[in-house]
């Protein structure tokens, strides 16, 4: 009868250690889908960032390309002027059309600076998107994993559960016909 008790008591025992057990492995589990969502948001985040920069990029390349066709309207204009007053003097004009010059050269190679790094947000981004695509596919993968891992845990589980307490009703009756026997 006490050695009866006593398998009882290990099996119980047992079947503790196993739910604990599953309740670690579950919380670990958890804990990596966390981590994977936190990364996640850090890539959206990043990627909203980018997005941004490459908006402001895009306003700024906009902006300067305004100026520039202002500028070459405005020395087209100059240079008209210039012409009708040419006996005001050749070093005027040649100082004015140097100055435009100077800031056309300027203005274009701002504008192929822009270009230049506009590509490179766009690149930028488009890794970006691709990086988040992955992390995207991972975490599903991670949550269809812990689904499963849930699943099967939850399936072991009741079947450890019905088998125990079928061994516990077993005992209880081989206990009984022992107790009517005694």
């Amino acid at each position: 009868m006490a050695a009866g008790g006593a398998g009882i008591g290990d099996t119980v025992e047992q079947c503790r250690a196993e739910v604990e057990r599953l309740t670690r492995e579950l919380a670990e589990a958890n804990r990596e889908k966390v981590r994977a969502a936190e990364c996640g948001l850090m890539v959206l985040e990043e990627n909203q960032n980018l997005k941004q920069q490459y908006a402001d990029l895009e306003a700024e390349q906009e902006a300067l390309r305004l100026e520039l066709e202002q500028l070459q309207e405005a020395f087209s204009q100059a240079y008209s002027t210039q012409r009708k007053v040419a006996e005001d003097g050749e070093t005027n004009e040649e100082t004015l059309l140097q100055e435009s010059a100077t800031k056309e050269a300027y203005y274009m190679g701002r504008l192929l600076e822009l270009q230049s790094e506009l590509k490179h947000s766009r690149v930028t981004t488009s890794n970006t998107q691709a990086h988040n695509e992955h992390l995207s596919t991972l975490l599903q993968e991670l949550r269809e994993q812990s689904h499963q891992v849930s699943d099967l845990q939850r399936s072991q589980m009741q079947a450890e559960l019905k088998e125990y307490k079928f061994r516990e009703s077993r005992l209880l009756q081989d206990y009984t016909e022992l107790e009517e026997e005694n």
